[in-house]
C-alpha cells in the first residue's frame, strides 16, 4: 500500500474500482486494514467487502465485489492523510516485507505472480530502518540479485538510468564497461516487455556534454560507454551511441529512438517526467519476479481528498499483467 499518509491507499483503491482493471487478474492488497477502507470511503468506492486473508483456513476469493486483503499487523491509530509518521513507515515496511514473502512462497496454484508497489516515504523508512533507499535497491537485496535494473515505461518515453540513487558527484566513478554491459543485457533481454517491440532501437546517452567532445571535456564515453556498447551489439545490433543527452531525447520523443540508457537518475527522468508524469510507470528489471510501481510519489498534500489520479497506477498494474502473460 506504500506510506499509509501518502496517495498510495487512494490509487489503488481506484484501481480496484476499475472493472477493467479489476478484471486483469487476482488481486491480494497487503495494506492497513483501516487506512484502505477509509481510502475507499474518499474516493467514493463506498464501504468495500475486505476479504482478510490473515484469518484462518481463509482462500482467495474470486467474488468480483470483494477485495482481497492481508493486513499484517494491528492496524494504525495515528495516521492521518498528509502526515507521515515513524510508525506509518514501519507499517509501509512491514506490508512490503509481507509482499515479498508471498512472492516467494511457492504458489498455490498454477499462475504467474507479480509486485506492484504504491509509493513510499524513504526518509521516514530510513528513520526506522537505516540504509533504506528505495523500493529498488530494498528488492535487490531481499532477493539476493547480483544487478537489478530500474525502467521507466511510459507512453511517450522509456527510460533506463545505469546509477540511480547516488549522489552526483559519484556517478562518473560509479560508471564501468561491466556495468552499462550488464544493464544494456537487462534491456536487450527484456526489450519486448519494456517497449512493446521485438526489435526496439535502443540509444545509449553520453556522460558528459557534447559526448565529451573527443576527451576534450571527459574521457568516460571513449574509455567506458562505447567500448560496453561494442559488447553489448554482440547480443543485438539495433544500439546506438553514446549519443549526447539532448540529442537522444529528441530522437526518442520523435519516435526514432524506442528505449534510451541513461547515465544516472536525473539526466533520464528529467525528461522522462516531463511528458510521461501522470501515466509513468517504474519497473525492476533482475529480480525473480516483477515488479512495477507508479512513478510519482507520496503527494501528501492531496492524500485524502479523493482527487489523486490513479492513471500510473493502473498503467503499473497493466504492465505487470503484460510482462507475465
Amino acid at each position: 500500500m506504500g506510506d499509509p499518509a501518502g496517495v498510495g491507499p487512494e490509487v489503488i483503491m481506484k484501481a480496484m474500482a476499475s472493472p477493467a482493471v479489476k478484471k486483469l487478474a487476482i488481486f491480494i492488497i497487503v495494506g492497513d486494514s483501516e487506512v484502505m477502507e477509509r481510502a475507499a470511503a474518499s474516493v467514493s468506492c463506498g464501504k468495500i467487502k475486505v476479504h482478510d486473508l490473515t484469518k484462518p483456513a481463509q482462500e482467495i476469493s474470486l467474488d468480483e465485489k470483494s477485495i482481497n486483503m492481508i493486513d499484517p499487523s494491528a492496524p494504525l491509530q495515528d495516521a492521518e492523510w498528509g502526515s507521515p509518521t515513524n510508525q506509518g513507515a514501519k507499517k509501509a515496511l512491514k506490508c512490503l516485507d509481507t509482499a515479498v514473502a508471498l512472492m516467494k512462497a511457492p504458489p498455490t496454484a498454477d499462475l504467474p505472480k507479480a509486485l506492484v508497489t504504491a509509493p513510499v516515504n524513504k526518509g521516514k523508512i530510513a528513520n526506522v530502518q537505516p540504509g533504506f533507499t528505495g523500493h529498488t535497491e530494498y528488492l535487490q537485496k531481499a532477493y539476493s540479485s547480483k544487478l537489478v535494473t530500474m525502467v521507466m515505461v511510459g507512453k511517450n518515453l522509456c527510460v533506463v538510468p545505469v546509477t540511480r540513487h547516488i549522489p552526483l558527484k559519484f556517478v562518473a566513478s560509479s560508471l564501468s564497461v561491466d556495468l552499462i554491459t550488464k544493464t544494456l543485457g537487462q534491456v536487450i533481454a527484456n526489450r519486448r516487455v519494456i517497449c512493446g517491440k521485438k526489435d526496439p532501437v535502443i540509444g545509449v546517452c553520453a556522460l558528459n556534454p557534447h559526448g565529451g567532445e573527443g576527451g576534450k571535456i571527459g574521457r568516460e564515453e571513449i574509455d567506458i560507454i562505447a567500448p560496453a556498447i561494442s559488447k553489448a551489439k554482440k547480443l543485438y545490433k539495433k544500439i546506438e551511441g553514446p549519443v549526447p543527452a539532448d540529442a537522444v531525447f529528441y530522437r526518442a520523443i520523435n519516435k526514432k529512438v524506442d528505449i534510451v540508457v541513461s547515465m544516472y537518475h536525473d539526466q533520464g527522468l528529467g525528461p522522462f517526467k516531463m511528458v510521461d508524469f501522470d501515466n509513468g510507470v517504474n519497473m525492476t528489471l533482475g529480480l525473480k519476479h516483477v515488479r512495477t510501481s507508479p512513478d510519482h510519489g507520496t503527494a501528501y498534500d492531496i492524500a485524502g481528498k479523493g482527487i489523486a489520479d490513479s492513471g500510473s497506477m493502473e498503467q503499473a498494474i497493466k504492465l505487470a499483467v503484460r510482462a507475465i502473460t
